[in-house]
C-alpha cells in the first residue's frame, strides 16, 4: 500500500513537472510573436532609407505622431506595392503631400490609402500623370478639405469624380489639360466654397454643370477656351460671390448671361474678345460692385448696358476700341464713382474729343477718390476739328510743345468717328493693321487729308470741344456728309428764291412810284 501511494506521488510529480513546462513554452512562443508583432509594426513611412525605395518621405514630427508628411516619388510606385501600407503608422497625419520627380512614375489617385487615413484633411499631388480621374476617385472622405491636383497632366473628369464629401471646402485643378467639364462631376459637396479650374483647355461647360454647388462662392475657369457663354452654364450657381473668365476667347455677352448668379460681387472678363455687350447683359445683378472688361474689342456701347447691376463701383474698361463713353453708359453707377471706393478707368481707348465727354469734368471735380481722379486727368482723346487744331497748334507753339503726333501713329491709332456701327459688326479697327488689302487700311488712307492730334483731355476747355450737330448731345453718331450736302444745298436754293423774290418786289415799287408821278 505505501508503494502505491509512493509511486503515485512520482506520477503526479512527473505530470506537474511536463505541464509546466509546455506553460513555459507556450509563454515563450506568445512573447516571441508579440515582439514579431511589434516590429512589424515599427516600420515607418517616415523611417525609409533604403536606396532602393520608390518613394522618400520627410516628416515635421517623430515616427508616429507627424501631423505633415511630404513624400518625394522616386520611381515607379505600383498600387499594390508593400510600402502603402506603410503610411497606417501614421494616425495622426492631417496633411499628405506626394511630389513626383519621374515622369509616369505615379498615374493613379491611391484611393485605397486615403480611406484609410481618418484624420487627413489635406491632399496634394504635384506632377503626377493621371490622365483620367474615374468616378468615385474621392469619395465619402469625410475629413478631408482640401484637395490639391493642380499640375497633374489631367484631361478628362468622370462622373461622381468628386462625390459625398460632406467637409470638402476647396478644389484645385488649374494647370491641367482638362478640356470640358460634364454633369454630375461634383455631386453632394455641400461645403465647397472654392472650386479652381485655371490653366486647361475647357472648351465646354455643359449647361447645369454646377447645378449641385449651391454652396460655391469662388469660381475660377481663367486662360481656358471657352468662348460662347450661356445662362444655363452657371445654373445652380445662387450663392456665387467671384467668376473669373479671365483670358478666354469670349466674343459675345448675351441677354441676361449671368442672371442666376444674383449675389455675384465680382466678375472678371478682362483678356477676352468682346465685341458685343446686349443692353440686358447684366441683368439682375444688383451685388455686382467689381467688372473688369478691359483688353477686349469693344468698339461702342449701349446707353443702359449697366443699367441691371446699379452697384458696380469698380469699372475697368482699359484697352478697348470705344471712341467715346457717355453719360448715359455710367449714368446707373455714377453716384458710386463719387464715393472714396468707386474706379473707373478708360485709358488706352480711341476717344473722341467731343462734348459727349464733357461729365467727365464733373466726375473729376466731385470724386472723393483721388485715384480716381488722377487717373481721369491722365485720360487723351482725339482731336479732329481743323479750327481747334490749328489755334491749339499755335498755343502749342509758343510753349514749345508741338501737338503733331507722326503719321505712323495716326496710321495705327486714329479711327474713323462716322462708322462707328460698321466697326462694331467688323470686330475691331486695329485687328490687320499691316494688311494693306483690309478695309482698315483703305479707311485709314482716306483720312490723309485730315488733321489730327491727340491731347490730354484736361487740357482742353469745355467749350472748344466740337458737339455733333443734333439736338441729342448724348447721341452716338454725327450726321452724314450726304445730309450735310443736302442741307447746305437747300439752304443754297432758298437763298436763291428770296432774292428772285426781293428784285420783284423792287420793280413793283419803282413802277407804282412812276404811275405817281405821272398822274401828278
Amino acid at each position: 500500500m505505501r508503494q502505491f501511494l509512493y509511486n503515485s506521488f512520482i506520477v503526479e510529480l512527473l505530470l506537474l513537472t511536463i505541464l509546466f513546462a509546455s506553460s513555459g513554452l507556450a509563454m515563450s512562443k506568445t512573447r516571441d510573436k508579440k515582439k514579431n508583432i511589434k516590429e512589424t509594426k515599427e516600420v515607418n513611412i517616415c523611417d525609409i532609407l533604403g536606396q532602393q525605395a520608390p518613394i522618400y518621405c520627410y516628416c515635421n514630427d517623430g515616427l508616429h505622431n507627424s501631423s505633415v508628411v511630404s513624400c518625394l516619388v522616386l520611381s515607379k510606385f505600383e498600387r499594390t506595392d508593400p510600402m502603402w501600407n506603410y503610411f497606417k503608422s501614421q494616425t495622426q497625419l492631417e496633411k499628405l503631400t506626394f511630389t513626383v520627380r519621374q515622369l509616369d512614375s505615379l498615374d493613379y489617385v491611391p484611393d485605397h490609402l486615403l480611406q484609410n487615413l481618418k484624420n487627413l484633411r489635406i491632399i496634394v499631388f504635384q506632377h503626377g500623370k493621371f490622365h483620367k480621374l474615374a468616378s468615385y476617385t474621392f469619395s465619402n472622405l469625410n475629413s478631408i478639405v482640401e484637395i490639391n491636383l493642380s499640375g497633374n497632366m489631367i484631361v478628362e473628369l468622370s462622373n461622381y469624380t468628386f462625390e459625398a464629401m460632406q467637409n470638402l471646402t476647396f478644389i484645385n485643378l488649374d494647370y491641367n489639360r482638362i478640356f470640358e467639364i460634364i454633369r454630375d462631376t461634383f455631386v453632394n459637396l455641400p461645403n465647397l466654397r472654392k472650386l479652381n479650374l485655371n490653366h486647361n483647355n475647357i472648351t465646354i461647360v455643359h449647361d447645369k454643370a454646377f447645378k449641385l454647388l449651391g454652396s460655391l462662392q469662388e469660381l475660377e475657369l481663367s486662360n481656358n477656351q471657352i468662348s460662347v457663354i450661356t445662362r444655363d452654364m452657371f445654373y445652380g450657381l445662387r450663392n456665387l460671390k467671384r467668376l473669373n473668365l479671365r483670358g478666354n476667347r469670349i466674343n459675345l455677352l448675351g441677354e441676361r448671361s449671368f442672371v442666376e448668379m444674383s449675389e455675384l460681387a465680382e466678375l472678371e472678363l478682362d483678356q477676352n474678345q468682346i465685341k458685343l455687350i446686349r443692353e440686358r447683359a447684366f441683368d439682375s445683378m444688383r451685388n455686382l460692385q467689381r467688372l473688369q472688361l478691359n483688353d477686349n474689342q469693344l468698339t461702342s456701347l449701349s446707353p443702359n448696358f449697366l443699367a441691371g447691376a446699379p452697384g458696380i463701383n469698380f469699372l475697368d474698361l482699359r484697352d478697348n476700341f470705344l471712341k467715346t463713353v457717355t453719360f448715359d453708359n455710367v449714368k446707373p453707377i455714377m453716384t458710386n464713382l463719387y464715393e472714396i471706393n468707386g474706379h473707373l478707368y478708360l485709358s488706352e481707348n480711341n476717344l473722341i474729343c467731343d462734348c459727349k465727354l464733357t461729365w467727365i469734368w464733373g466726375l473729376r471735380n466731385e470724386t472723393k477718390n483721388t485715384k480716381l481722379r488722377d487717373a481721369l486727368e491722365e485720360l487723351t482723346c482725339f482731336l479732329e476739328s481743323n479750327n481747334v487744331t490749328q489755334k491749339i497748334n499755335r498755343e502749342d507753339r509758343e510753349r514749345n510743345q508741338p501737338p503733331e503726333i507722326s503719321d505712323e501713329y495716326v496710321d495705327n491709332n486714329s479711327r474713323d468717328y462716322d462708322n462707328e456701327d460698321d466697326e462694331a459688326e467688323s470686330g475691331g479697327y486695329f485687328d490687320e493693321p499691316d494688311d494693306e488689302n483690309s478695309s482698315n487700311f483703305h479707311i485709314k488712307n482716306n483720312r490723309e487729308d485730315r488733321k489730327c492730334c491727340i491731347k490730354h483731355l484736361f487740357d482742353l476747355k469745355v467749350e472748344e470741344l466740337p458737339c455733333p450737330q443734333r439736338e441729342d448731345l448724348m447721341a452716338s453718331e454725327q450726321p452724314s456728309s450726304r445730309h450735310e450736302n443736302a442741307r447746305v444745298g437747300s439752304s443754297w436754293f432758298s437763298s436763291g428764291s428770296i432774292s428772285v423774290q426781293a428784285g420783284q418786289s423792287v420793280l413793283v415799287a419803282s413802277l407804282l412810284l412812276l404811275a405817281i408821278l405821272f398822274f401828278t
